[in-house]
């Protein structure tokens, strides 16, 4: 195992423009390192693998298509790609974003001096302006979670590989959530997550409120079960804070009419409170 090399993981559901788009951006990362590419397609294994070849990759560079397409989602074709890494540096990205030439560089640098990282996410170049005034997630600091510790989004995170040995990897039982569970579970082994600011991923947002309200429903379904695990730790989230997050979620729909950008909080906010409202109810476990 080559330690100042680097495996770059990058899960896809499907060839679609915005993933052609993101293999010439990885094509064009310039590092001195050695890279090895892996693409774990969780569908349409033949049709990824055809998009990978019309790319130019750099001739010293590995580059494999393989199949992660026996369970479905993310996090399992995540596993399925580190888990074959040949490098000691693994870094995640996803397949509708756009790294930035310098973001593997960046990440591997921090990798190597923290144990893992998250990048910097930037909003403004694949976003319209009124969509991309309304986010700062990971846009100057790692975010927190239920005033709990510091993760990364999966889309720009980078671990050692043998720390994702140690964790075992994303937990494939979480629909979402799974980078802030394996964030938290890196800190139980005493790794200081950190901030690598000039590692950029251009960060692609739901362009219309229908979009927006699934996601967060979908992103706050888990936030039970996150707690659950991990309240022994510090993660709290109190009966003050639902109230908070409701009021906040009807003001922003009274301001829905006002706008694009009213609509899209209106819509965040709600698929919010909702997410974590069902998330209670199914998990029975309090996280309203």
């Amino acid at each position: 195992m080559n330690a100042s090399g680097i495996s770059i993981v990058i899960p896809v559901g499907g060839a679609d423009d915005h993933f052609h788009e993101q293999l010439r951006a990885v094509g064009a990362l310039r590092t001195l390192r050695p890279v090895e590419v892996v693409v774990a397609a969780n569908r349409d294994v033949v049709v990824v693998g055809q998009a990978v070849a019309t790319i130019a990759w750099p001739s010293a560079w590995t580059v494999r298509t393989i199949d992660a397409s026996d369970v479905p989602g993310p996090s399992h074709a995540r596993n399925v790609g580190w888990h074959s890494a040949v490098h000691d540096i693994v870094l995640f990205c996803d397949a509708d974003d756009l790294v930035d030439p310098l973001w593997a560089e960046h990440m591997a640098v921090a990798v190597e001096s923290a144990g893992a990282c998250g990048g910097r996410l930037e909003y403004e170049r694949l976003n319209p302006p009124a969509l991309a005034a309304r986010v700062t997630t990971s846009s100057r600091a790692l975010p927190v979670k239920f005033r709990h510790l510091p993760f990364s989004a999966s889309c720009v995170l980078g671990v050692r590989r043998d720390l994702l040995v140690a964790v075992d990897g994303f937990d494939e039982s979480l629909a979402c959530g799974e980078d802030v569970d394996l964030s938290w579970r890196l800190a139980g082994q005493g790794v200081h997550m950190a901030f690598a600011r000039d590692a950029v991923v251009h960060y692609r947002l739901r362009p219309d409120a229908r979009g927006a309200f699934r996601q967060s429903l979908r992103y706050a379904a888990d936030d039970a079960v996150l707690l659950r695990r991990h309240r022994a730790s510090g993660a709290r989230w109190t009966v003050l804070d639902t109230v908070r997050e409701w009021l906040a979620a009807v003001k922003a729909l009274a301001l829905a009419p006002t706008g694009q950008e009213a609509r899209l909080t209106a819509a965040t906010r709600l698929g919010s409170a909702c997410g974590r409202f069902l998330g209670s109810v199914r998990h029975r476990t309090y996280a309203l």
